[in-house]
């Protein structure tokens, strides 16, 4: 599973919003031996879909299939069934310092990914991290590659 800093996680509750993106990105990190499998799998057995780039950068799409989400992100924590044809899959991503996560429930609708929102969940620990301090440095950005990101639109 991929772990997220306690500062991108608090980055991202701002902007992790439902619906406000048309595209959710995973990180660089390539994840589990079987992603790129099931990555390969896909790009060979939809040779034409409109998806291709997606799956490639670990992005998730509304309108793609429950295949494609799979090749992106993995398999999920929880697969709950709604109805007859719908089914809601649950993604965590949680920093192993503080203990804080961000959910992502994804929504599908006959087979196709139709919505999702995030979920910010705070254990309360406080990190405290001592480090001597420097003086007369600029400050430093920082990005983790090991997080889900959503692109703005």
């Amino acid at each position: 599973m991929r772990r997220a800093p306690l500062w991108l996680l608090s980055v991202s509750a701002v902007f992790l919003l439902t619906g406000c993106a048309t595209t959710m990105q995973l990180s660089q990190d390539p994840g589990p031996a079987y992603l790129s499998e099931l990555r390969s799998q896909y790009l060979s057995e939809n040779p034409v879909s409109p998806y291709r780039e997606n799956i490639y950068r670990g992005e998730i799409v509304k309108g793609m299939d429950r295949f494609g989400v799979l090749a992106s992100w993995g398999y999920p924590e929880k697969r709950v069934r709604q109805g007859e044809s719908g089914e809601d899959w649950l993604y965590v991503d949680t920093d192993e310092s503080s203990g804080n996560s961000v959910q992502y429930q994804l929504a599908f609708r006959n087979g196709v990914l139709e919505e999702w929102q995030s979920t910010r969940m705070n254990t309360g620990i406080v990190a405290v991290r001592s480090r001597p301090e420097v003086t007369g440095l600029p400050p430093v950005e920082t990005s983790d590659p090991g997080a889900k990101t959503v692109p703005q639109n």
